[in-house]
């Protein structure tokens, strides 16, 4: 009897996780702002792992705990991409304005709600070299949780008028709206189409897995996690089967 209480007492523990409560920031307190670092990892010929910061990531949180600013550096392509977010009176973001460092023009994503739900976004822009378009849509279960979503984005050539990239990628969530599953396919280009699943412990994504367009896999990511003293994790690795590919790390300005 005493080894049977000890194992049901074990695997009630297995099967339960203290899950903190989060904010609309993504976090269990009030921050200010984030900066998100995106490190990536590669060894050399002497077998000594080279890391090299690929992008800078600034979020800039509101007193509701919503993003109203995002600040991108790429440094890789020596680019930066900055992002403003636009809310109506009850609080949903209406428009994204989005700005390139190598393009004069804005880029603007609006939304679209059925009362306190969101159906779809919409964005669409036009310079001297492409036409862009972009489609979200957003679907619910019986008890208003987002159940599947899609992004749709066509780019056209201005000048030959010829599609030159047509993707659309569906997404599958769970019951607490985090994507379990995820399609992309490549209408061009259907050999590059990808199938990724999504595994989660607690909240916390722990691990995914990348098919090909033969739904063969061909990646497996494991996610390694340090977290600070509010539960809120300030860096996580990316192992790709079983090799260090990034590192990204996290600098929390706590209100």
């Amino acid at each position: 009897m005493n080894k049977l209480l000890t194992l049901l007492f074990s695997t009630f523990l297995i099967g339960c996780c203290n899950e903190p409560k989060l904010l609309n920031n993504g976090l269990t307190r009030k921050a200010t702002q984030i900066t998100e670092y995106t490190i990536k990892v590669d060894n050399n010929s002497l077998n000594n792992k080279a890391q090299d910061t690929l992008v800078i990531t600034q979020k800039v949180y509101n007193d509701n705990d919503q993003i109203i600013s995002r600040h991108q550096q790429n440094l890789f392509s020596n680019e930066t991409m900055d992002i403003e977010f636009i809310y109506n009176n009850e609080k949903k973001i209406k428009r994204e304005i989005l700005k390139l460092s190598n393009d004069s023009s804005n880029f603007f994503v609006d939304y679209f709600y059925k009362d306190t739900l969101l159906l779809k976004t919409k964005s669409e822009s036009l310079n001297d070299i492409f036409q862009f378009k972009q489609i979200g849509e957003y679907k619910y279960s019986s008890n208003n949780k987002l159940k599947e979503s899609s992004l749709k984005q066509t780019y056209i050539d201005v000048e030959t008028n010829d599609t030159v990239a047509n993707t659309l990628e569906t997404n599958k969530h769970n019951n607490k709206e985090f994507v379990i599953e995820s399609k992309l396919f490549d209408f061009k280009k259907p050999e590059q189409n990808r199938k990724t699943k999504y595994q989660y412990d607690c909240n916390i994504l722990m691990e995914t897995k990348e098919y090909d367009s033969k739904n063969s896999l061909i990646s497996t990511t494991k996610y390694k996690y340090e977290f600070d003293k509010f539960e809120n994790w300030v860096k996580r690795e990316s192992i790709e089967n079983d090799t260090l590919k990034y590192i990204r790390t996290r600098e929390i300005e706590y209100k």
